[in-house]
């Protein structure tokens, strides 16, 4: 059992992936698949507000199999402000900036890129975004087949949402 544990580990990692995103799959036209990636080495919750409807909600932390941690959450169209995380499945961390929030749309592959989360010199906590629309096509496959023949938009932190169709994406990316 244990000379199996990592073998099936990312594929029941990749499942939860999948389940996280059937809610989108399943009804696009009230949900969009929010994805990014992480620094954050567990799989512990982000926690997030629903600006419009101050529901609070966990974005889950999933690693593949690596350092690299991913968000894969089906959610309701809106602005989203960050409240917290937890980098060792105990300590909450609150996170707020005025530009601490992303956007999701409906019936997109909402994209918000990579995470880096760590302190400042004083012991605050900081975190920074990177968008590059080609990083898609580094996300695991499990991931990224949600954005094949979907529209993309970039859910960057502290930016405004931007769709591109379907069809401008598709000469663009490797999906």
């Amino acid at each position: 059992m244990k000379k199996l544990l990592p073998v099936l580990m990312p594929v029941l990692l990749a499942a939860c992936a999948s389940e996280a995103g059937s809610k989108f799959a399943d009804n696009p036209e009230q949900y969009g698949l929010y994805v990014a990636a992480t620094n954050i080495y567990m799989d512990t919750p982000i926690a997030v507000k629903n600006a419009d409807t101050g529901a609070v909600l966990a974005l889950n932390v999933r690693h593949l199999g690596g350092d690299t941690g991913y968000v894969v959450e089906s959610l309701p169209p809106g602005r989203y402000v960050f409240l917290s995380y937890t980098p060792d499945a105990t300590t909450s961390v609150p996170l707020t900036t005025p530009n601490g929030y992303f956007d999701v749309q409906a019936n997109c592959f909402n994209y918000g890129g990579q995470y880096d989360f760590g302190v400042d010199a004083n012991g605050a906590p900081t975190y920074t975004d990177t968008v590059t629309l080609k990083d898609i096509e580094r996300l695991p496959h499990s991931i990224r087949d949600y954005a094949r023949d979907r529209d993309i938009c970039s859910a960057g932190m502290g930016a405004p949402n931007e769709r591109l169709a379907a069809a401008d994406v598709k000469g663009q990316l490797d999906l």
